[in-house]
C-alpha cells in the first residue's frame, strides 16, 4: 500500500469524523436524536516480503449511542405517568364538582331540612310550606346537575379514548413505514441507518403515551410493537388499525377500544397512558361516584314519600293519593338514572302533610317533625350513615382517590425526570465534547494532508531521478 493511498485514508476517514461530529452538533436540539460516534479501524496490512506494512484507516461503522434499558425503561414511566396524569385530570374535575358549595349536595340538603324545620315551627303557614317545596326544587335540581356533570365526565372520557385511538393508529402506521425504509436501508455488512432509528424510536416512545407497549426487534431490522397484554399492533412493515366500538351494556352507550378488522374488544387489557388512564378513572372514578349518588337520590325521596304519605294535609285528608307525593315516585326508574330523575312534583303546599293521623288537630306538627328527622337518621348503607354523611364519604372517596393520584402523578413524573436525565446522558449531544472532537478531528485531517504532501514529494523525487 502506498503513502498516498495511506494518506488518503487517513484523510477520507477524519473527513467522515468531522462529517459525522458536525450532524451531532447540528441537531443539538433535535428531539429523539441520539448522538453519533464514528468508529475507527486499521485496514488490512500487506505482506511485503518478511514484514507486514500498515496500509491506513478506515470507518468501521458510525455508532449510535443509545441505551436500550434506559430506553425501555423511558417508554415505561412514559406511560405511567401519562396514565396517572390523565386519571388525576378527571378525579381532580369530579372532586371539584362533588365538593362545591355552589354545585355539591351538602348546602342543598342542608337549605331544604331546614325549610322543613321551618313548616315544623309553624305548620300551618302557606309561604313556609312555599319555601319548603322551593328548596326541595333546588335540592332535586343538584342531583340533576351533578348526574349531568358526570355524564360529561364520562363523554370526555370517550374522548380522550378516540383521541388516543386516532393517534394510535397514526403512529403505528408511521412505525410500520419507518421499518420498511429501515429494512431496505440496512446495508448489506449491517450498517443502519440511524436517523430513520431514531425517527422510529421518537414514534415508540410518543406511542408509549397512549398505552403501555413492549417491542421484539427482527434479525431484519423491523421492530414489532405489542400493546396492553400482548396484543401487536405492528408487525414487520405492516401496522393492524384499533378502531372504537360501542359498549351497548351502558345507557348512554359508551366507547370502548376495538382490535383489528373485526373490532375485538380488548378495553380490559389496555393499561399505561392516556386510555389506560381514562379507563382507570371511569371504573374507580366516575361509576361508583354515579352509582351511590343515584342510591341517595332514591333514597331521599323515597324515604321523604313514605313519611309524608303517613300523615294528614292541611285540608284535613290523610295524604294517601298522588298529590301527595312529594318527590316523583322512583320506583319504575332504571337505576342508573335516579339522579336525573329525581324532582318534585307536588305542586300544592297544602298537600304536605305536617299533622299525624293519630291526632284530631289539624296543623299539629308531628309528621313534619318525623320528616325533619329524616336529617339525622341513619337511613343509608345499612342504618350506618345519613344522608349528609353518606354524601361526605362519597366526597372523600373521590378526594382520597384524587389525593392518591396527585401522588402517584408527582412520583411517577420523578421518575421519567429520572431516567430520561440517565438515557440523555447517554444519547444527547454534548456540545463540550463534540467542540474538542472537531478540534481532533480537524488536526487529524491536516496530518493526513501533510502525508498526501509528504507523498507526492517523495514521488516527484522518484521521477526526477530518472
Amino acid at each position: 500500500m502506498s503513502m498516498l493511498n495511506i494518506g488518503t485514508s487517513a484523510l477520507l476517514t477524519s473527513q467522515g469524523a468531522l462529517t459525522t461530529t458536525s450532524h451531532n452538533i447540528s441537531n443539538v436540539n433535535t428531539e429523539g436524536y441520539s448522538r453519533q460516534r464514528a468508529l475507527l479501524g486499521t485496514q488490512l496490512a500487506t505482506n511485503n516480503g518478511n514484514n507486514y506494512y500498515g496500509s491506513g484507516v478506515q470507518i468501521n461503522s458510525i455508532e449510535r449511542l443509545m441505551d436500550s434499558f434506559l430506553v425501555d425503561q423511558v417508554r415505561t414511566y412514559t406511560s405511567q405517568e401519562s396514565q396517572q396524569a390523565t386519571y388525576l385530570s378527571f378525579a381532580r374535575q369530579a372532586d371539584d364538582l362533588l365538593g362545591s358549595p355552589q354545585l355539591g349536595l351538602n348546602t342543598g340538603m342542608e337549605e331544604f331540612f331546614n325549610a322543613v324545620h321551618e313548616v315544623a315551627n309553624d305548620p300551618t303557614s302557606i309561604a313556609a310550606r312555599e319555601v319548603m317545596i322551593s328548596q326541595g326544587e333546588v335540592l332535586a335540581k343538584r342531583f340533576n346537575v351533578l348526574d349531568q356533570q358526570m355524564k360529561n365526565f364520562d363523554s370526555q372520557v370517550d374522548d380522550a379514548i378516540a383521541g388516543g385511538v386516532s393517534d394510535i393508529n397514526v403512529i403505528a402506521q408511521g412505525i410500520a413505514d419507518l421499518n420498511r425504509a429501515i429494512v431496505t436501508n440496512t446495508s448489506s455488512s449491517g450498517g443502519a441507518p440511524n436517523d430513520l432509528l431514531d425517527q422510529r424510536d421518537k414514534l415508540i416512545n410518543d406511542l408509549s403515551k397512549y398505552v403501555s407497549i413492549s417491542t421484539v426487534k427482527e434479525d431484519s431490522g423491523s421492530l414489532n410493537v405489542f400493546i396492553g397484554t400482548g396484543q401487536a399492533i405492528v408487525t414487520g412493515v405492516g401496522a393492524i388499525k384499533l378502531s372504537v366500538i360501542p359498549d351497548n351494556s351502558s345507557s348512554p352507550p359508551r366507547s370502548k377500544v376495538g382490535y383489528g378488522p373485526g373490532g375485538i374488544d380488548i378495553s380490559a387489557q389496555l393499561t399505561g397512558g392516556t386510555i389506560g388512564g381514562a379507563f382507570q378513572v371511569r371504573t374507580e372514578v366516575i361509576d361508583p361516584a354515579r352509582a351511590e349518588l343515584n342510591q341517595l337520590a332514591f333514597s331521599m325521596a323515597d324515604a321523604f314519600n313514605t313519611q309524608n304519605l303517613a300523615g294528614v294535609d292541611l285540608d284535613g285528608n290523610a295524604a294517601t293519593s298522588p298529590a301527595n307525593l312529594f318527590f316523583g315516585d322512583l320506583s319504575a326508574v332504571p337505576p342508573d338514572q335516579y339522579a336525573s330523575a329525581i324532582k318534585v312534583v307536588m305542586t300544592d303546599p297544602k298537600k304536605i302533610a305536617a299533622s299525624s293521623s293519630t291526632s284530631a288537630a289539624v296543623g299539629n306538627n308531628e309528621n313534619i317533625l318525623k320528616l325533619a328527622d329524616l336529617q339525622t337518621v341513619k337511613t343509608m348503607a345499612g342504618g350506618t350513615q345519613t344522608f349528609a354523611s353518606s354524601y361526605g364519604v362519597l366526597v372523600a372517596k373521590v378526594a382520597t382517590k384524587t389525593h392518591q393520584a396527585d401522588i402517584g402523578q408527582q412520583t411517577q413524573q420523578g421518575l421519567l425526570n429520572q431516567v430520561k436525565l440517565k438515557a440523555d446522558s447517554v444519547a444527547g449531544v454534548n456540545l463540550d465534547e463534540e467542540a474538542a472532537n472537531l478540534i481532533k478531528y480537524q488536526q487529524a485531517y491536516q496530518a493526513a494532508s501533510q502525508i498526501i504532501t509528504v507523498s507526492n514529494t517523495v514521488f516527484n523525487s522518484l521521477i526526477n531521478a530518472f
